[in-house]
């Protein structure tokens, strides 16, 4: 119950005059009985409790009418129903993640819940203030405005390839909401409440604002997919060399043990096709390829969720890298790199510029110019660190080894270990330390518990480096004695030094660095935007090809795919949503019912017409109670 002019409330204190008036009719009079009009004290006794009766029900009466006269001026009126709320803070979580792709009947997930986003905009009033935040898609800044602006918002989104985090969403829709002046807040959630969506931690609180949640799929269907395509165990092919594709299938979470059949298609020719189990993999060969950029698909049938029947990837195929080694190598990476040289994986390159130096304690640094790049490997004996540590400071790379005594082995770390780096365990190693302003922003690529073991960076002269914190002699590490090395090796002449990658995939949301030579970026719409200083792309909601322009030129290209979590549809328990949404939140499963669950302080109709008609219906009963009475006082004075 609330009231829009609740200063009329004031006027209840005309409530007392009738009180008043009651009060001082009553006659306070000594009163003495004669013998003879005894008898009739019985009959008046009668008569004057009917009349008193009479009375009090005239008071209450006029009290009721003046009382309903107030509540039609203050404008009452009841909250919980009606189309009028107050002036609410609403923040939209749209999940707009690769998953809302789903298509159930005839129609799209997203479609639904687009269509419900645009029922809350339609039952907002002017005054409302919305912010809306789309779950697949978080890089793009959230703007409050009117119901039209969130139209004009919503009409724009589409659904993204990338996956969707609830629960930063939420989380960012609370600090917005807690920002607003007014007094009325309210998160409007519209989701397939995917249960990967919300993988929290113990750290996670739910939201403090009210939560009215919509989704109406009840039973997540069965989904095939594409898990993974791997190029020649993680080496991409060189120029003129057959290679092979490896690739993964998702598992299948109904216990269809079916087949995916799954087809190759390389610059838009299919290249071949493979049956694949469910979780399993398949090599698939590839034909020797020319010298560029290679793109290429690997798709399966369609099923009801689409966006995860393709995989792109991209690679790009390139002349044997020359090499040439600075200073005394050791037995093993001599005969590691004998091996890639008679495979055809490396060139020999003489005194001249070389794609990649192999540093041994760093000689021959001094001579990188721009566009080389050089793998520094320390000497193992650690007398010989000053001299490394000169040449370090002479080209410029802002790097100093400091001398380790650690015991035991620990094995190498990272989120994405360069080839044959998995299974290698060290023994000895330098403590790597920043030593100046770097160059650009350097990357850990290996680490051992928080210490770097492998850092990459650029030097002032537009050179690239890669610092190994410990020798490559037996007992530094496992991997000189491995075939690891081989592998290592050549994923830092072909890719490390070639592109400055290692990957034929990314993962969609993922943000992208440019090249230091790009200037463009094509986006796979096809349109065209120029890379800005921060040489950043964030806008990776799309899966396709990302290609990095120098002018017309290709410099890189970047396929990206929806993550893999996006394929597991199951959706979140009853128990867990009110973990994630709070004990008040609203779980709106009909869509009727949206309307009457969103803007839950809402304003009822106002109730004045009702009122002013009690109060005239109580007036028709007060002139008729003084009527009668009046009728009666006078039958009493013709007696």
């Amino acid at each position: 119950m609330g009231a829009l002019t609740p200063l009329f409330l004031v006027a209840a204190v005309s409530l007392g005059i009738p009180l008043w008036l009651h009060l001082l009719h009553r006659h306070q009079a000594r009163r003495i009985s004669f013998p003879a009009v005894r008898y009739l004290e019985r009959t008046e006794r009668d008569h004057a409790r009917r009349i008193r009766l009479r009375q009090f029900v005239l008071m209450l009466l006029r009290m009721s009418v003046l009382l309903l006269i107030v509540g039609a001026g203050a404008r009452f009126f009841v909250t919980g129903v009606g189309s009028g709320h107050p002036p609410t803070a609403v923040v939209i979580v749209l999940d707009n993640s690769m998953s809302s792709g789903l298509v159930v009947g005839e129609e799209r997930v997203f479609d639904r819940l687009k269509s419900m986003a645009l029922r809350t905009v339609a039952a907002a009033a002017p005054e409302d203030r919305i912010w809306l935040l789309r779950a697949g898609e978080p890089w793009i800044p959230a703007v409050p405005g009117g119901p039209l602006e969130a139209r004009e918002a919503l009409e724009a989104t589409r659904v993204s390839a990338a996956a969707g985090d609830l629960e930063s969403a939420l989380k960012r829709a609370e600090e917005l909401l807690l920002t607003s002046p007014l007094a009325a807040r309210e998160i409007h959630l519209l989701s397939d409440l995917q249960a990967s969506a919300f993988d929290h931690d113990g750290a996670y609180v739910p939201p403090r604002v009210p939560v009215v949640a919509w989704s109406d799929v009840d039973r997540a269907p069965g989904n095939r997919n594409i898990g993974e395509v791997v190029i020649g165990g993680g080496l991409p092919p060189l120029e003129g060399q057959r290679s092979e594709l490896t690739v993964r299938a998702g598992p299948s979470p109904d216990g269809d043990t079916s087949r995916i059949r799954v087809r190759i298609v390389v610059d838009g020719r299919i290249r071949g096709a493979a049956d694949v189990p469910p979780g399993l993999s398949a090599t698939i060969p590839l034909p020797a390829v020319g010298s560029g950029w290679i793109r290429g698909w690997a798709e399966s049938d369609p099923d009801p969720l689409r966006a995860d029947d393709r995989f792109a990837f991209a690679f790009r195929a390139r002349p044997a890298p020359s090499v040439r080694v600075g200073g005394s190598t050791s037995l093993f990476l001599s005969q590691a790199l004998g091996v890639l040289a008679d495979a055809g994986r490396i060139r020999w390159a003489g005194a001249g510029a070389a794609d990649l130096l192999v540093a041994m304690a760093g000689d021959g640094i001094g001579s990188m110019g721009a566009g080389t790049s050089a793998v520094i490997v320390p000497p193992d004996d650690p007398v010989l660190l000053p001299s490394l540590n000169r040449r370090l400071m002479d080209a410029g790379i802002p790097w100093r080894y400091e001398a380790m005594s650690p015991a035991g082995e620990a094995p190498l770390a990272g989120e994405t270990l360069p080839a044959g780096l998995a299974d290698t365990r060290v023994r000895r190693w330098y403590r790597l330390r920043l030593d100046g302003e770097p160059t650009g922003a350097p990357r850990t690529l290996a680490r051992i518990g928080a210490e770097p073991w492998m850092v990459e960076g650029g030097t002032p002269a537009g050179g690239r480096y890669l610092l190994l914190a410990s020798s490559l002699e037996p007992g530094a590490s496992t991997l000189p004695l491995s075939t690891g090395i081989v592998r290592f090796l050549a994923w830092t002449a072909s890719q490390w030094a070639g592109d400055g990658t290692g990957r034929v995939s990314r993962t969609a949301g993922e943000p992208l660095t440019a090249p230091r030579t790009a200037t463009h970026i094509r986006f796979p719409s096809d349109s065209v935007a120029r890379i800005d200083g921060t040489r950043t792309v964030r806008s990776t909601g799309n899966e396709g090809f990302y290609t990095f322009l120098d002018g017309d030129s290709a410099v890189a290209v970047e396929a990206v795919n929806p993550p893999e979590s996006e394929s597991r549809l199951e959706r979140l328990a009853g128990g867990e949503l009110e973990t994630v949404l709070g004990a008040d939140a609203v779980l709106v499963t009909a869509s009727e019912r949206w309307e009457r669950s969103i803007f839950r302080t809402r304003q009822g109709p106002e109730m004045w017409w009702p009122l002013l008609i009690g109060a005239l219906a109580l007036l028709a009963l007060e002139s008729l109670m003084a009527a009668s009475r009046g009728a009666v006082r006078r039958g009493a004075r013709v007696a």
